[in-house]
């Protein structure tokens, strides 16, 4: 790539062309299959949502089974459970969708007991409408820590797609 430098501006197109030279190597990285694993070293971050409608009992853990990131490897998509890597600051944020005269309280778990919670219920009305709820959370949190969501309050139904759970860390 030719850039013609214009008297006074050559710091900031040196700068634009070191871009452009960066945006090219991750272009071709794409193309070429390469997968960017952990922008930052040692990060770690995950999300997933169900594959399938599922109804829940109370206190279960919801599993989400299709997983669109896990790096670090930190979520168990057969036990629904993210377990921390490491001592720090985390985001979790969750959300679900119900049917018609369905209920759900998805409550997020941290070592079995609930620190977060999210529900809404169509169970008691005439109107059909569809219902859906999500929170999100920030919380402190040391290595082997569990976290996952739990039907909280009564047993729940949670469509498929549309519930889903992620993670990441800040600091």
């Amino acid at each position: 790539m030719a850039i013609n430098v214009v008297s006074g501006h050559k710091p900031f197109l040196e700068y634009l062309k070191t871009q452009a030279s960066n945006m090219e190597k991750g272009l071709d990285s794409v193309i070429k299959g390469g997968e960017h694993r952990h922008a930052v070293q040692g990060g770690v971050a995950f999300s997933a949502y169900q594959s399938t409608s599922k109804n829940y009992k109370q206190h279960e853990t919801w599993i989400y089974n299709t997983v669109l990131v896990n790096d670090a490897n930190a979520y168990n998509k057969a036990t629904g459970t993210f377990t921390t890597p490491s001592d720090g600051v985390y985001v979790f944020t969750w959300a679900t969708l119900t049917e018609p005269g369905k209920a759900a309280h998805p409550y997020l778990r941290i070592n079995g007991k609930y620190k977060g919670w999210a529900a809404f219920n169509n169970t008691r009305t005439s109107q059909q409408f569809w219902s859906s709820g999500s929170n999100t959370i920030v919380v402190r949190l040391k290595k082997g820590d569990k976290v996952n969501v739990a039907s909280g309050y009564l047993a729940a139904y949670a469509r498929e797609r549309f519930s889903s759970f992620s993670g990441w860390k800040i600091y």
